[in-house]
């Protein structure tokens, strides 16, 4: 499979990563106890989940808003207004999703509280289409947890989004896909571990499910390259790099979120660290699940030290 070189330009993104974690590791294969060096790991993978989900968010707000509130909860509160009163449709629009102040169990499984503003140029299917929104103290984390879990992660964002819908494009395989282009400005998401400093652009591709309004059948590839900064509340510093698997032999060169999901179902990220300090460096797969998969699962993982890291997605 052959990818066309993508030319991205980076933004500046601060990452601040919300991830609880047991005191111990425990696998089939044995038994680690340094937590704290997994954080590079987990937050990057918690980063792709969260924003997959804004967009699908969204998108869902757009077209499906009943779908948000059919667990008949009062939130999340859904308003779409004109930007301008006196315009004859709906769009260019203003778009608020409000999930309140204290955590709720959302339609997907999912806890949330807080924000997700946007201002919308056209239907977001529409060619040129151009959304910005941000994240205002936006919680999330999953109730659906696997007996085989090591780490537990949620996501409080306060985050920067542009989502611009280029339309199609064979930037990919040489076969042209309807494509969104997705850049963050800034975002910061908290944690009790350390923090995350992340400059992002991707790309989405719409291989399925894109001209119907049925939102399940839709299944995306993702190609991104991010880089940045990481550090812990013990005083290590990383620096890392994150992108597309290169060859086969490393994994698929692209990871993929599907709708009839509720997390990022399968694929690749390469993540390369290097310790500021003592210049070590590592590099990992983070796999979300193999190509052929139709289980869904919130589990993403990763080896370390010769053992599988099983953790969990938002």
């Amino acid at each position: 499979m052959k990818i066309k070189p993508i030319h991205l330009t980076l933004l500046s993104i601060v990452f601040f990563f919300s991830c609880t974690e047991e005191d111990s590791i425990n696998n089939s294969t044995g038994t680690f106890s340094s937590k704290d060096s997994f954080i590079i790991e987990q937050g990057v993978a918690s980063a792709e989940m969260a924003i997959s989900n804004v967009a699908h968010l969204i998108q869902l707000a757009l077209d499906e808003k009943d779908m948000l509130n059919n667990n008949n909860s009062t939130y999340p509160i859904i308003t779409k207004e004109k930007q301008d009163p006196l315009q004859s449709g709906e769009y260019p629009m203003n778009l608020v999703i409000d999930f309140g102040t204290d955590t709720m169990v959302c339609f997907d499984h999912k806890l949330r509280k807080g924000k997700i503003i946007a201002t919308v140029s056209s239907n977001w299917k529409d060619s040129l289409s151009i959304i910005d929104a941000q994240t205002e103290d936006y919680y999330m984390s999953t109730i659906i947890l696997s007996d085989t879990l090591n780490f537990k992660t949620e996501c409080n964002s306060n985050m920067k989004i542009t989502i611009k819908n280029e339309g199609l494009t064979n930037r990919y395989d040489n076969t042209y896909y309807p494509t969104q282009r997705i850049t963050i400005d800034s975002a910061q998401i908290e944690t009790t571990l350390g923090n995350v400093l992340l400059s992002t652009t991707r790309y989405v591709f719409y291989k399925e499910g894109f001209t119907t309004s049925t939102f399940e059948d839709d299944k995306t590839l993702n190609i991104l390259y991010s880089n940045g900064e990481a550090a812990d509340k013990k005083g290590n510093n990383w620096i890392f790099s994150a992108k597309n698997s290169e060859s086969i032999n490393e994994g698929l060169p692209y990871f993929a979120f599907n709708r009839g999901c509720n997390w990022l179902i399968s694929g690749d990220i390469k993540l390369k660290t290097t310790n500021v300090k003592t210049q070590l460096e590592r590099i990992n797969i983070i796999n979300f699940g193999n190509s052929d998969q139709t289980s869904c699962d919130n589990l993403a993982s990763y080896s370390y030290n010769g053992l599988s890291i099983v953790i969990s997605l938002p």
